[in-house]
Formats: structure tokens, sequence, C-alpha cells
């Protein structure tokens, strides 16, 4: 039997250059050089969801900050 191909992720991969999954799997291999995380994701009832591990809110924000700006300076 042939490989199994699901389609929803290779549609997400080709139009925004990687799919949930891969990026999930991509930090998870180097996740051992982390100090800390956070995850920010929607699901498909539209509901967002926060997974993190920080040392402090502050440290959180800033994370949210360089994020937003990573974000605003590819778009642009």
């Amino acid at each position: 039997m042939g490989n199994v191909i699901d389609f929803s992720e290779k549609k997400s991969s080709l139009e925004r250059g990687a799919s949930v999954k891969e990026i999930l799997e991509e930090n998870l291999e180097a996740s051992h050089d982390y100090t800390s995380v956070l995850v920010v994701s929607l699901d498909k009832d539209g509901e967002i969801n926060l997974g993190y591990s920080w040392d402090s809110s502050l440290q959180a924000l800033g994370m949210l900050d360089v994020a937003k700006n990573y974000i605003l300076n590819v778009i642009n």
C-alpha cells in the first residue's frame, strides 16, 4: 500500500509554506534547546488556544511582541 496523503495538510503546506503539523514537528525536534515556549493556535471551531511555559508573564508578552513584529515585517 502507498503512502496516505492528508490533503488538508498538503494544502496548508503549499499555501503557507508549512503546515501546522510540519511547524509542530520541526519545533518538537528542536525543543531540547528551548528554555520557554508559547503556542497560540486557532482550532476548526474558531477558538483560540494558548499553551505556554515561561518564567514570567513579562517574558511571554515580550515573545508575543517579537512574533507580532516578525509577522508585520513579513507582510510588508
